[in-house]
C-alpha cells in the first residue's frame, strides 16, 4: 500500500545555486554556498553548495533529526543522471517511492542511483545527517528539474516493497539485480595505489559512463609526484587535514584543507598530496565527464 500525496499549496521554487570556477579553487566549508531546498510538500533540505558546472554538481545536504524529503510538482527527485549520496555524519534511509524499495545508508558508506530513479530521504534519528552528492551530468546539462519536469508524475508514494516478497532470502540475487540504490562502502570498494606506496591508497567507489568517485587514504609521511588531473574534479576532506599542492600552468601553489573542506581541480593542472597531522586524512574525490552535445 502506499500514501496518495495531498498537496497543500507550494512555495515558489527557487533554483540551487551553481558556483562555478576556472582555476583551482580551495572553497572553506563557511564559504559553500547555502540554499535551502523545497517546499511545504517536498519538505525543505539545506544544501551546502560546492560547485556546479557542465561536467560535475557537488553539494552537502543536511536532514534535521526527523527530517525528510519526498517530492512535489514543483520539486520532482527523478534525475537523468548518476548520483552518488555518501553519507558523512548520521543514518540516512532512502527509498524509491516507485517501487517502495528502502534501504539504510550508514554513516562512512553511500548509495549510487542511476537515470529515472525517484529518490526520497529520511532521518528518523537523533543525530544530524550529512550527505556529500556527486551528480553528473549535472544540472547545468538539464539532468535536474528540466528532465524531470518532462516525466510523468508520481502520485502514490510506495514504501513496503518487503511486504509483497515470498521468496526470503532465497531471492536475494535477483532482488538485488533489480535494485535501484547500490551500495557504496569500502567491502564493494577496488583498491589501488596512488603510486608505487600503500601510504596512498585508492578506493574506487564508483565508475560510470559520466561519474567516477574515489576515497584516499593518506598516512602521515606520505610522499609522492605530481600527477595530472583528467577530468575536472572536486576533493571533499572527511577526516584529517590535507596538503594540496598544485601547478597550474607555471604557477605552483599549496593548500591546506581542514575537515569538511573542498578543492576543486579544473582538467589539466597537476597535483600532489600530502597529511598534515599526527593522524591519516582521508578524502573523496568525484570527478566528471559529460560530452558538449549531451542531452537529457
Amino acid at each position: 500500500m502506499g500514501n496518495s500525496m495531498q498537496e497543500p499549496p507550494e512555495t515558489t521554487r527557487k533554483p540551487t545555486p551553481r558556483p562555478q570556477f576556472r582555476n583551482t579553487t580551495h572553497i572553506k566549508r563557511e564559504n559553500m554556498v547555502l540554499h535551502t531546498w523545497g517546499d511545504s510538500v517536498s519538505g525543505f533540505v539545506t544544501d551546502r553548495v560546492i560547485s556546479s558546472t557542465k561536467q560535475l554538481h557537488v553539494l552537502e545536504f543536511e536532514l534535521a533529526p526527523q527530517g525528510e524529503f519526498r517530492h512535489s510538482s514543483q520539486n520532482q527527485t527523478v534525475f537523468a543522471a548518476d548520483v552518488l549520496y555518501f553519507v558523512v555524519a548520521g543514518d540516512l534511509v532512502l527509498a524509491n517511492p516507485e517501487t517502495g524499495e528502502v534501504v539504510l545508508a550508514k554513516e562512512g558508506t553511500g548509495r549510487l542511483f542511476h537515470r529515472g530513479t525517484w529518490n526520497h530521504g529520511f532521518n528518523p534519528g537523533q543525530k544530524t545527517v550529512r550527505v556529500i552528492e556527486y551528480f553528473s551530468p549535472p544540472p547545468a546539462m538539464g539532468a535536474a528539474s528540466e528532465f524531470s519536469r518532462n516525466q510523468p508524475a508520481l502520485v502514490e508514494n510506495k514504501y513496503q516493497l518487503g511486504k509483497n516478497v515470498r521468496n526470503w532470502p532465497e531471492g536475494q540475487a535477483e532482488m538485488e539485480a533489480k535494485a535501484s540504490f547500490l551500495e557504496i562502502s569500502d567491502k564493494t570498494a577496488i583498491l589501488s595505489f596512488r603510486d608505487s606506496k600503500p601510504t596512498h591508497l585508492i578506493a574506487t567507489l564508483v565508475a560510470t559512463e559520466f561519474l567516477k568517485v574515489v576515497k584516499g587514504i593518506v598516512q602521515t609521511g606520505h610522499k609522492e609526484e605530481f600527477a595530472l588531473v583528467e577530468k575536472e574534479s572536486v576533493i571533499y576532506l572527511l577526516e584529517g587535514r590535507l596538503e594540496v599542492e598544485f601547478i597550474e600552468g607555471t604557477q605552483g601553489q599549496k593548500l591546506i584543507l581542514e575537515t569538511g573542506d573542498a578543492i576543486f581541480l579544473p582538467k589539466g593542472v597537476k597535483e600532489r598530496i600530502s597529511a598534515q597531522s599526527s593522524k591519516r586524512a582521508v578524502y573523496l574525490l568525484g570527478s566528471g565527464e559529460v560530452p558538449d552535445d549531451w542531452k537529457p
